[in-house]
Order: C-alpha cells, then structure tokens, then sequence
C-alpha cells in the first residue's frame, strides 16, 4: 500500500474516532413559573440555576413560554450565544451572538430574555441551542 493510500486510511479513521466522540449540546431543564394564587410550599420558588457548558453547548425544547437568566459568577465578563438556525423562509437570526455579560458585582451582570419567537432560532426537534465562552456563565431556563 502506498504512502498516500496509508494516510488518507489513518486520516479517515481519525475523522470517524472524532465523530463517534462528538456529543450533544447538555439538555437544560426548563423551571415552572407559579402562579400568584397557587398554594406556595417551602422551598417551591426557588430557582435553581445551572453552569453553561462550554464544551458541548446546551439545549432545551422550545414552546414559546421560556423566559432565559443568565447570570456571570466571574470577575471577567463572558459571552453566549443562541445558535442561529434556518427557519421556514430559509433565514436565521444572528441577534443574539456573542453577547457579553459584565463580571459580576457590575451593572448587567445579571440577563434576561423573552423567548417567545422562534423564527431563526429553533433547531431540529424544535429545539433551542446555546453556546458559551465560559461555564461560568450560569442559566435558569424558566417556562410561563
């Protein structure tokens, strides 16, 4: 076998171990927003918030009813970023790309987004995803 012949088989089989390796963007669970007349029990309005993955992204299923919270715990700001799909009309929206949020302790350290839209945003499986610069960028995804 030739030198060319054995690398591009070595190089086809690095390709394929990198795939097989690839994982999905980390699934966030969505909070339930209460209602103002519900029955409150100790502990029910607390809101857990999460660590961005840096690595593989995150996800959750969208219906339209999420309101996003993204809080920075560093004292250097960081970015995130909803990941632009196609939509419908064949566009995407790059809006919300590289957004920095300020380092703690400062004004806008603390975000927050409606995400009732979807055009140019939701992915296969009617998905959002999201990417970070840093896992110490923390989220809370809260469904009304």
């Amino acid at each position: 076998m030739s030198f060319a012949r054995r690398f591009a088989a070595a190089f086809l089989l690095v390709a394929l171990a990198t795939l097989a390796f690839a994982t999905a963007p980390t699934a966030l669970v969505p909070a339930q927003l209460k209602q103002n007349n519900y029955q409150v029990q100790a502990g029910d309005l607390t809101l857990a918030s999460t660590a961005m993955d840096a690595t593989n992204g995150n996800s959750y299923p969208f219906t339209a009813r999420e309101i996003l919270i993204i809080q920075n715990s560093d004292s250097a700001a960081h970015t995130f970023s909803i990941t632009n799909c196609v939509d419908n009309y064949g566009s995407t929206n790059s809006t919300l790309t590289n957004y920095s949020v300020a380092a703690t302790g400062s004004v806008g350290s603390q975000v927050i987004i409606e995400m009732t839209l979807s055009n140019g945003w939701t992915c296969s499986g009617n998905t959002i995803n999201l990417t970070t610069s840093s896992a110490l960028l923390k989220i809370s995804v809260v469904r009304f």
